[in-house]
């Protein structure tokens, strides 16, 4: 599937390297990189780029970093995406948080060698350099995962159960035994000889023989790791929705709809029976599922039966192309351009048909970015409520308005005009469109309706504590300005 995979930083730097089908040198990734230097917002762009005649680079960024992955053959672009955003979640479990920062924060070890090779049109040599305790861990992780350029074992829990998660514990033990390998053994700590020692009730009271066995609880059951034993039982539920659209000056949706997941995180002991029955299933028409669940039982009775892996997963995945959405809030923005200066005046406040009807809503983390055309120089902003500002680099007006009250919120100020340097008269836009971006979290409400009516668990012997919670966030929000 894919030949090479480069793990970059925001700001251009090599972090890992990994190649699958033959050696790839960096100066193939050099048409994304130039693109990554020369744009101001990583995110625009293209997800596919074809970076010569053989190769195509295909990339997504997470958290200021970008996984990207060389292809040489006619090959699906969503399965790959999928695959590099496996990847990041497998790196994420493993490391609490994948940044530049965290791993040459935790460098404890001798990186390879690199071949010599080209970059940027030079000849450039790495020299030996430490790398993060962690990174053996990242490559373990990438030969599981990925097999001669092809998914091999992509499932966290089934990761987890071969490959032990970095831990505090697991330095000690390593320090101790003078041992710092990462793939876990179904061999019993006894039969090698550490039981009735010091160092085998040290393991035993740390707890880093957690993970002994390799393997699911059956052939049937392969997502989910064996004498799985928690002191108390949990499970809890989050729907996560975001909304990404384009709307046009009247509010209304043009282009766009409802990402959501069910996101589910399992702390129950040996091998329970979940079934979890939803209002409104009708959301997950065009949905993904984890392999866990049962289909049948779903087309059937509309409800989620499985048995879960331990610890976080997706349950599903949806996306609702819906262009009638009802927002919970009013907002409106206006820019005019005078002779003399302009305008701006934004106004938004939350809807008391929504609020009232669903009371446990909060609004909060509400921003708003306005757009404004380059001939404006500057801005003398007021706001009632939250914080605005004017930058003058990107000409973007920012308003942090944060927790969005019952009152309307309104934000206006004076637009200056950039001057000719030849005559000095203004420079007024000649009817240049602008955008405006809305950014925000609301806890407690899922704009689909879908809502967990109960999650049953059964094959146990005790009674798990049970807890869902909805949150709806804005994805890529534009609101186009009259």
């Amino acid at each position: 599937m894919i030949d090479s995979l480069f793990i970059v930083s925001g700001a251009g730097n090599h972090v890992v390297d990994r190649h699958f089908r033959g050696h790839t040198p960096r100066i193939v990734c050099e048409p994304f990189m130039e693109k990554l230097r020369a744009s101001d917002n990583a995110e625009g762009i293209p997800a596919v780029i074809c970076g010569n005649r053989r190769h195509v680079l295909v990339h997504i960024l997470r958290e200021k970093i970008v996984f990207l992955a060389v292809v040489t053959q006619e090959e699906p672009p969503l399965a790959i995406l999928e695959l590099l955003d496996r990847v990041h979640q497998v790196l994420t479990r493993y490391l609490g948080e994948v940044s530049e920062d965290t791993l040459r924060q935790n460098f404890s070890t001798v990186y390879l060698l690199l071949d010599e090779m080209i970059d940027s049109g030079l000849p450039f040599t790495t020299e030996q350099t430490v790398l993060s305790q962690y990174f053996s861990t990242v490559y373990l992780l990438l030969d599981e995962m990925i097999d001669s350029g092809l998914p091999f074992t992509t499932e966290l829990n089934s990761l987890e159960s071969i490959i032990a998660p970095p831990s505090a514990i697991s330095k000690v033990v390593q320090a101790v035994s003078g041992s710092s390998s990462q793939v876990l053994s179904d061999v019993p700590p006894n039969v090698k000889g550490q039981g009735g020692t010091t160092f085998g009730a040290l393991t035993s009271a740390l707890g880093a023989s957690t993970h002994t066995q390799i393997g699911g609880a059956s052939a049937e059951v392969w997502w989910r790791r064996q004498n799985v034993v928690y002191a108390s039982n949990e499970i809890y539920v989050d729907i996560v929705e975001s909304i990404d659209g384009i709307f046009n000056s009247q509010g209304h949706m043009v282009s766009g709809g409802i990402n959501g997941d069910i996101l589910v995180n399992s702390k129950l002991s040996g091998i329970p029976e979940v079934l979890m029955t939803l209002r409104n299933p009708g959301v997950l028409q065009n949905a993904s599922f984890h392999p866990c669940v049962r289909l049948h039982r779903f087309e059937r009775d509309k409800a989620l039966s499985f048995i879960p892996p331990d610890g976080e997963f997706t349950l599903a995945s949806y996306w609702i192309p819906d262009l009638a959405l009802n927002m919970p809030f009013n907002f409106n923005v206006t820019v005019n351009y005078h002779a003399e200066h302009g305008k701006l005046q934004i106004s938004v406040n939350p809807k008391l048909s929504v609020t009232m009807q669903h009371k446990q809503m909060l609004i909060d983390k509400f921003c708003v970015n306005v757009r404004l055309p380059e001939d404006i120089a500057s801005a003398t902003l007021s706001c009632q409520s939250g914080t605005v500002r004017f930058d003058s680099d990107t000409k973007v007006v920012v308003w942090n308005i944060g927790k969005l009250a019952g009152q309307e919120n309104k934000c206006e100020g004076t637009l200056v005009y950039a001057t000719n340097s030849k005559d000095g008269s203004h420079r007024i836009p000649a009817e240049e469109k602008s955008a405006a971006q809305l950014a925000f979290v609301i806890k407690g409400w899922a704009i689909s309706g879908i809502r967990s009516d109960s999650c049953e668990v059964s094959s146990t012997t005790y009674t798990p504590y049970k807890a869902s919670r909805y949150t709806t966030t804005s994805g890529k929000m534009d609101y186009r300005i009259a």
